[in-house]
């Protein structure tokens, strides 16, 4: 006679070989895209990048280490767009094995750019999470990605309320009339 399967209801949660908690985490392990041949675009965003730390108040020395860092690696700028507490970038590699640097050096620096210094006790990093990839393929896709780009310049800007705002028509209705 076979022996019954044990069930996984006495261990706890974080101890489930199948638990969500386990999913999530071995998804977030895959690698993000990354090519040669197309464009991507990088997204790296921060909530304590507000305020005296804003990203904005940082731009030349973020736009100076982007491009050194840049060139150190042998990759290309398109775009940068700095919106405050997060940045979009788009960029070519040369080649794959350059990411790993350019990328660490890139979060590493900015971080230390604005002063950031992170307590012994708190184990927060200055960015939310890993950077967001996304390739760019060239044409339609890429003229996109640059039209949400000038769309986050001009939220930055102070030109166009922020999207969050654009749900409430007394925050947004004087930006279209001055544009018809």
């Amino acid at each position: 006679m076979s022996q019954k399967q044990p069930s996984f209801h006495g261990f706890p949660k974080e101890q489930r070989a199948f638990s969500p908690g386990g999913r999530t985490t071995r998804a977030a392990r895959q690698r993000r895209p990354r090519g040669t041949r197309e464009a991507m675009h990088l997204v790296l965003r921060s909530d304590l990048a507000r305020g005296p730390k804003s990203l904005l108040n940082y731009d030349s020395a973020v736009r100076a280490l982007i491009a050194k860092l840049a060139q150190r690696h042998g990759i290309r700028i398109y775009r940068i767009v700095n919106a405050g507490n997060h940045l979009h970038i788009t960029l070519r590699l040369s080649k794959q094995f350059t990411w790993k640097g350019f990328i660490s050096g890139l979060t590493g620096g900015i971080a230390r750019a604005v002063q950031h210094k992170r307590a012994e006790s708190s184990k927060r990093s200055f960015w939310n999470s890993r950077p967001f990839t996304r390739l760019i393929a060239w044409g339609r896709d890429y003229n996109v990605v640059k039209d949400y780009h000038t769309l986050n310049q001009l939220e930055a800007d102070g030109a166009v309320p922020p999207r969050s705002q654009m749900l409430r028509p007394e925050r947004w209705r004087c930006v279209v009339q001055a544009f018809s």
